[in-house]
């Protein structure tokens, strides 16, 4: 177990740097110089030379290689950069919105975890049949919906039309004067749309993939075995398929991060949620290249530790793995 759990640290330390000059190179081939961006944007009148030392003051005179040396001797010291944008410590603007953030989706996650899993196992239970067909084609349709179609809709009918919920924000005029359950009640009600929106397209993956691992596990030998020796409906169901379906499962939390973050980045946009996709977002769109790394460090971890936790539990799950380790 301690070797396995060596080796995946190792990918993970491997993705990781695969990670950050992929998005090193990427960032900076996008066209458009972030100091020169900046002063545009900032209405300055700044001559050439004071452009030019801004820029070797953020290192941007430098070769390629040599910024990303440096960028990476920072991030192994917890130096994350300062923002060229507002100035600011970029670790010090990722743990003002991570905390918004991570609400929005782990609360998307719990949610379609909750329905979907429970829906997709009954599916493979009742495969062929009407029911399952029908819900079927129905989250396929669910999860072929966009994102920003999904938020939109949802502002016109419930915001717009009705009036019943906040049409974007995070918190309504006057909250600070609000009691303490008027404010849970003002957060609870601008999260309501925002994580509608993050949980359909991943209450469909929950369904779909719950379904296809029961009802490949329904149709192995020892399911058949189990049947034969008198077990009921019930116990194969629990006792024998459902552990095995769930090792699939299992690693479908894992992949479900990257998907939480780049959802968010789409729906924090257009709710105006203040998190890390807006920032994010905000980043990209100012050519804010230490910003961008920053965040890019933060996902990749995330990322990374998700598919981690995962590899281990699915470890745990299946005893397979563990006498594989044993045995090597």
């Amino acid at each position: 177990m301690l070797a396995y759990v060596a080796r995946r640290l190792l990918y993970a330390v491997i993705t990781f740097f695969g990670i950050s000059v992929a998005t090193f190179a990427l960032i900076h081939s996008v066209p458009g110089d972030p100091i020169t961006f900046f002063a545009g944007a900032s209405g300055d009148n700044l001559s050439p030379k004071v452009l030019e030392n801004i820029r070797r003051h953020h290192g941007l005179d430098r070769p390629l290689p040599e910024q990303y040396l440096r960028w990476l001797k920072g991030i192994l010291t917890f130096d994350f950069g300062t923002s060229i944008h507002d100035r600011r410590p970029v670790i010090d603007k990722i743990s003002e919105k991570l905390p918004n953030s991570a609400l929005l989706s782990v609360l998307a996650l719990i949610i379609a975890a909750a329905i979907g899993i429970p829906v997709g196992l009954w599916s493979g239970a009742h495969a062929g049949r009407f029911a399952d067909r029908a819900s079927s084609i129905f989250f396929f349709l669910l999860y072929s919906l966009p994102a920003f179609w999904v938020a939109l809709l949802l502002m016109d009918w419930f915001s717009v039309r009705l009036g019943i919920l906040p049409l974007f924000g995070m918190k309504s005029d006057g909250y600070a004067e609000m009691t303490a359950g008027a404010r849970f009640v003002d957060r609870a009600r601008h999260l309501v749309l925002p994580v509608i929106t993050l949980t359909l397209a991943q209450l469909a993956i929950f369904a779909r993939f719950s379904r296809s691992a029961l009802a490949e596990v329904i149709r192995q030998d020892f399911i058949t075995a189990a049947r034969a020796k008198g077990a009921g409906p019930a116990a194969v169901l629990w006792r024998h398929a459902f552990r095995n379906a769930l090792i699939p499962i299992i690693t479908l939390f894992g992949l479900m991060a990257p998907l939480l973050i780049s959802g968010s980045v789409i729906v924090e946009q257009i709710f105006q949620w203040d998190g890390i996709g807006l920032l994010y977002y905000d980043a990209i769109s100012s050519r804010d290249y230490p910003t961008v790394m920053g965040l890019t460090v933060i996902t990749a971890i995330v990322t990374l530790l998700a598919n981690l936790l995962a590899d281990l539990l699915y470890a745990v799950a299946d005893p397979r793995i563990r006498l594989g380790e044993r045995a090597r």
